[in-house]
């Protein structure tokens, strides 16, 4: 089973591979997709576009797992920015027939920590240990692990493949 894990953000966008095979998952990859602030809207969010159909053509995933995202109410325009970038990753999702899991930030920490209040350097250290990597590239690609691995966990995937 192949898991792409997204931390979806308009000016970074978090991803992570995992092959679960049986034991321990493997990292395939990982990393963020970044865009300008400089650029308009409809650019950056077809850079994402495109970049996730990238990956999804490379890597070929099986599942892909996002973090199901929350804006406070007094930011009510970054509510809408993410719902858009969610919108071209579920695009791009459905144009491969991969399905897809939705996530929130509170059970990653559950799953991984067991606290729902864990901080993203506690996220970050124990997805690094859980793989045996040194230190990934981004937070964004760290959190985008994370919630790849709380797919693996929540759907049982460990030993089943």
């Amino acid at each position: 089973m192949i898991i792409l894990g997204v931390d979806p953000g308009l000016a970074s966008t978090g991803f992570g591979v995992i092959f679960c095979g049986g034991g321990t998952p493997k990292l395939r990859a990982a990393g963020h997709i970044t865009t300008s602030p400089r650029d308009p809207i409809t650019k950056r969010l077809f850079q994402i576009f495109e970049d996730i159909n990238q990956l999804m053509t490379t890597v070929r995933p099986e599942l892909v797992a996002i973090e199901n995202v929350f804006s406070l109410v007094r930011y009510p325009r970054a509510g809408i920015l993410l719902g858009e970038v969610l919108g071209v990753i579920y695009l791009s999702a459905h144009q491969h027939e991969v399905p897809i899991l939705e996530i929130t930030p509170k059970e990653v920490k559950n799953a991984l920590i067991g606290s729902g209040s864990a901080t993203k350097k506690q996220i970050k250290l124990t997805t690094e240990r859980i793989l045996g990597i040194k230190e990934f590239s981004s937070l964004h690609a760290a959190d985008a692990v994370a919630v790849a691995l709380t797919a693996h966990y929540r759907k049982g995937y460990a030993g089943t493949r």
